[in-house]
C-alpha cells in the first residue's frame, strides 16, 4: 500500500537533517508505530507521508503511484490518507453530529446521516451528538476528531500524538478502541508516539528513529527482546550493564530474579519503592555498580541477597 523509499529532509539554516535516507513499506490493514525521543524526526516524517511537506530526496508511494507535492496541487495531501492531530482541529460552532456530516456535504443527506451515525457509533459518541466540542472531554474530543476523518472513507491514517494529553487511563481505553475501529473500517494507521506503551500496545510493528535515521522496523516482541543498539533497549525499559568474570551482560530489569542460581552474583540493596504491583529496587554489587530490578515485596535497605538472570534473557547488540 505505502512505501518509502530514501526519503530526506533538512530544515533551512539548521546544521542537521530532520530525516535521513528512511525507507520502509506499509501493508493494508497493518499498524505501524513510529517511536524516537523529541526532535528525532518523527513529525517531519509523518507530514512527508501525508503529503503536506516535500521531501528534499526521495519518494513516497500510495497505492503505486508517487504522491504530489504540496505545491503541485491546490491542496496538499492525498484524499486517501487523512491526518488527525493532537489538537483535535474540529469546529467549535458546530454539534458532533454537525461536525460529521460536514465532513459528508458532498453526499446526499440519506447517506449524510446514515453514516453520521454510523461514524458516532463505532467511535462511542452517539449519545453526544447534540453536544458542543466545549462540552466534550479531551478524550471525546479525540473520539470527534477520529469520526471526521473516518467521515473521508480514508485507506491510510496518520495520528501525530494523538493522545499525548490525556490521562493515561483513558489513553489507553482510547487506543483498545482504535485497535477495534482501525479493524472494523479495514485501515492502515501509522502512530507517532513517545510513549513505547502505546507502541507495544496497538502496533503490528514498530519502528525505532534516532536523529531522523530509522534505527530497526520489526513487530513489537522482537523490537524489545531484540533490539539492535543499547538506545533502543533503553527507550523501551531499564536496562543493566552487568560485569561478570570479566564480561558485560546486558539485562533488563524485569529479568533479574532474586535467589536465582544460573549467573548469580551478591548485590546489597540501596533502596525499594513501591510501584503499584511491584517493588522497584535499586541495589550495588563489586562495590559501587549499581543495578536495578523488579520484587513482589518490599526489601530492606542494606540488605544483602543474590540476583540471577537466564542466558537466553541477555540482549545483544
Amino acid at each position: 500500500m505505502l512505501k518509502v523509499k530514501n526519503l530526506h529532509k533538512k530544515y533551512s539554516g539548521e546544521s542537521f537533517s530532520a530525516v535521513v535516507d528512511i525507507s520502509f513499506s506499509l501493508t493494508e490493514c497493518e499498524v505501524l508505530a513510529v517511536v524516537g525521543k523529541s526532535g528525532s524526526g518523527k513529525s517531519t516524517l509523518l507530514r512527508m507521508l501525508a503529503g503536506l511537506m516535500k521531501p528534499d530526496a526521495g519518494v513516497v508511494e500510495f497505492e503505486g503511484k508517487p504522491l504530489k507535492n504540496p505545491e503541485e496541487q491546490l491542496i496538499a495531501g492525498h484524499d486517501k490518507i487523512k491526518m488527525v492531530f493532537q489538537d483535535f482541529q474540529v469546529k467549535p460552532n458546530m454539534t458532533v453530529a454537525e461536525n460529521v456530516k460536514y465532513k459528508l456535504l458532498h453526499f446526499n443527506k440519506e447517506y449524510q446521516a446514515e453514516r453520521c451515525e454510523e461514524l458516532l457509533d463505532t467511535c462511542g459518541l452517539s449519545t453526544f451528538a447534540e453536544k458542543m466540542p466545549h462540552e466534550l472531554s479531551g478524550g471525546q474530543q479525540q473520539r470527534l476528531s477520529l469520526a471526521r476523518a473516518l467521515a473521508d472513507d480514508p485507506k491510510l491514517l496518520l495520528m501525530d500524538e494523538p493522545f499525548s494529553n490525556l490521562d493515561p487511563i483513558i489513553k489507553e481505553d482510547l487506543l483498545l478502541e482504535l485497535t477495534e475501529i482501525v479493524k472494523k473500517e479495514r485501515l492502515s494507521l501509522i502512530l507517532v508516539s513517545h510513549d513505547t506503551r502505546d507502541a507495544l500496545l496497538i502496533a503490528d510493528r514498530i519502528a525505532y528513529v534516532e536523529e531522523g535515521r530509522l534505527v530497526q522496523i520489526e513487530d513489537n516482541e522482537t523490537v524489545y527482546k531484540q533490539p539492535k543498539t543499547l538506545e533502543v533497549a533503553q527507550f523501551f525499559g531499564r536496562v543493566n550493564e552487568i560485569s561478570l568474570d570479566g564480561q558485560k551482560h546486558f539485562i533488563r530489569a524485569e529479568d533479574l530474579i532474586p535467589q536465582l542460581e544460573e549467573n548469580k552474583f551478591e548485590v546489597t540493596v540501596s533502596s525499594s519503592t513501591f510501584m503499584g504491583g511491584v517493588y522497584l529496587n535499586r541495589a550495588r554489587y563489586s562495590g559501587d555498580q549499581l543495578v536495578v530490578f523488579y520484587s513482589s515485596e518490599k526489601l530492606s535497605e542494606n540488605s544483602n541477597m543474590v540476583l540471577g538472570f537466564k542466558g537466553r534473557c541477555q540482549l545483544h547488540f
